[in-house]
């Protein structure tokens, strides 16, 4: 009982953080252009250095397919790591949006990670290569949203070539290049936590995704990264990546630049820690990035009017761009000296130049791994996201709405509440009922609505099925340093 009390004033502390719609609305700054909307990018790395949700291992530790792991292990013992995974969301929302109806959506991801030390003698090097099939529908038709409600719906449903990337350890750990066909938003902006979540806000971190193009997972572009870890907890990091629009149409494996419009070079500085070597294990991740790729204006025409009203091809914005986030996340409470915790979270993103979808992106949230002692690997979290679009996109919507005879209009300042809970039903296999509270939808994927949206009611489950910790083997390969 006193550990459920210390939990619920924890819980009850950080939430009060939470930012205030009406302050939040009022502390944003004008914005004027923001590129076309675009289908809702998907979000998730392959599990090297991915944001994909954490092992699950089940309190009687007992894989389900033990009895077939001894080629996996025995390859696992030679350097090769066969890593797959499967994802369903499945949801509906009973009240608000644009319609009542339901969606189910899914993928499976499966490819191997090489450690090429242990197989030909290459110290520090690896080879990682992530393929992925998609499938379903989603929501978003129905409730008209950019952002969302089932991180695994992918809009272009295709067989791809996801990662296929080179890792190198330079001076027993100091350095480390990583690139290839890559996903940027997997080394830049990464959310701790983003991932365990069904919604698609922080899975990648939107904002950097859609304002800065980061690419997202499964869309890998040509990139890399170089990072040094000066000294222990401590990094810094930078890359250079290709911004290439028309990826996501394609299956990945044209390798050409030929539809590269620019590039994207992130940076970052950071301070990390794990179970191994702190107590109350933390991230706090601070960073930016410069984008010379052009972009679609989304109101205004190359006569500088509205394209709503008066036609026309959209502006194209040449001049360079860039933008800024911080993102941090910490255990606050432990129970016992297992790994059961409580974490907060939270993290904050905006482009320099307001000529994006989104002028900022906010989020807050709490995650609870083992709630009850007698469920040590089930999870809870709760988050808070806020979006704000620009006044530019608020204005295409709303006179898109005009256009169509509506008498009601969206705001600039959006809201998304998702409460959820992962059971681990044995190990590898979880299931996560969650709700998700959509306050100021907005249109931009039923550009035809006629009215603006009203606050949605989201509802849904999620199954999670990990190979590797079905097999009973680990699912990363031993740290190269």
């Amino acid at each position: 009982m006193m550990e459920l009390r210390m939990r619920t004033s924890l819980a009850a502390l950080a939430l009060c953080l939470l930012p205030l719609p009406g302050l939040a609305h009022a502390q944003t700054t004008d914005s004027t252009a923001t590129p076309a909307p675009v289908p809702a990018d998907p979000a998730a790395p392959a599990p090297s250095l991915s944001i994909a949700p954490a092992t699950r291992v089940s309190p009687d530790d007992t894989p389900p397919l033990r009895a077939l792991s001894a080629p996996f292990r025995s390859l696992y013992d030679d350097g090769i790591l066969i890593n797959a995974n499967f994802y369903d969301d499945l949801q509906a929302n009973p009240i608000g949006g644009l319609k009542q109806g339901s969606a189910n959506a899914g993928a499976v991801t499966f490819g191997a990670d090489a450690d090429l030390n242990t197989l030909v003698g290459w110290k520090g090097a690896r080879l990682h290569v992530m393929f992925t099939a998609q499938y379903g529908d989603t929501l978003q038709q129905d409730i008209g949203n950019f952002i969302k409600s089932q991180d695994w719906y992918l809009p272009f449903q295709q067989f791809q070539l996801a990662t296929f990337a080179y890792d190198q350890d330079l001076f027993d750990g100091l350095v480390n290049f990583y690139g290839g066909r890559v996903s940027a938003a997997a080394t830049f902006a990464r959310p701790t936590f983003g991932c365990d979540f069904v919604s698609g806000s922080q899975c990648p971190y939107d904002l950097p995704v859609f304002t800065g193009n980061f690419s997202g997972f499964p869309y890998g572009s040509w990139g890399g990264r170089v990072r040094i870890n000066p000294a222990p907890h401590f990094y810094v990091q930078t890359g250079v990546y290709a911004v290439d629009p028309n990826r996501k149409t394609t299956h990945g494996f044209d390798l050409s630049l030929n539809t590269t419009t620019g590039v994207v070079v992130p940076f970052e500085v950071g301070y990390e820690s794990d179970f191994s070597n702190d107590d109350y294990p933390r991230h706090y991740r601070i960073g930016g990035w410069f984008n010379n790729s052009p972009a679609n204006d989304p109101l205004l025409n190359t006569q500088h009017q509205s394209r709503v009203m008066f036609g026309g091809a959209p502006l194209v914005n040449t001049f360079d761009r860039g933008g800024v986030y911080a993102l941090a996340d910490q255990v606050i409470y432990r129970p016992d000296d297992s790994h059961r915790n409580l974490a907060v979270f939270a993290s904050f993103a905006a482009p320099l130049d307001q000529r994006e979808i989104f002028s900022q992106q906010n989020t807050l949230g709490l995650y609870d791994t083992g709630p009850f002692a007698f469920r040590p690997t089930d999870t809870a979290g709760f988050m808070v996201t806020q979006v704000i679009f620009t006044r530019a996109e608020t204005d295409f919507m709303n006179q898109t709405l005009a256009r169509n005879g509506s008498t009601t209009f969206v705001k600039r300042d959006q809201y998304n509440l998702e409460a959820n809970y992962g059971f681990t039903m044995v190990t590898g296999v979880q299931l996560t009922p969650n709700v998700e509270y959509i306050i100021n939808p907005d249109i931009t994927q039923r550009l035809n609505a006629r009215f603006a949206p009203n606050d949605a009611v989201v509802i849904g489950i999620r199954l999670t099925l990990n190979l590797d910790d079905m097999l009973g083997i680990p699912d990363n390969l031993p740290k190269m340093h």
